[in-house]
């Protein structure tokens, strides 16, 4: 398999992705534990990385299909509830919020990003 190549504008953004996907197995592999260190250790980080794709991409959401961006501002809406109302000894909780992650990183990885790059 070859190596994904990415806009030199969205190299950051993907490592941490990255960050964010590793974050996701170490919740999923034991949901019932309480992570929270771990998430609220990684809760800043997200936050940031959500306010700079919202800006890096609001000048070009007139050429990407509506569906990505209502995805998009979904999923970070979504995410942002999560962390606002934590449930860190929740199995449910914490399951939701790992899957709700690890789903829109893949989901920008695999979609939006293709799809804005040739505007960047």
């Amino acid at each position: 398999m070859k190596p994904l190549k990415r806009h030199p504008d969205l190299i950051e953004r993907s490592r941490e992705h990255h960050h964010s996907l590793a974050l996701c197995v170490r919740i999923l592999r034991n949901p019932a534990d309480n992570h929270q260190a771990d998430i609220e250790a990684h809760l800043p980080d997200l936050l940031m990385h959500f306010s700079a794709e919202e800006s890096q991409f609001a000048p070009h959401w007139h050429n990407i299909d509506p569906a990505l961006r209502a995805r998009f501002e979904a999923d970070h809406r979504q995410l942002r509830a999560m962390a606002a109302a934590p449930q860190y000894g929740s199995e449910t909780w914490n399951t939701g919020f790992a899957r709700t992650l690890r789903d829109h990183a893949r989901f920008e990885e695999r979609e939006l990003f293709p799809a804005v790059e040739p505007f960047l």
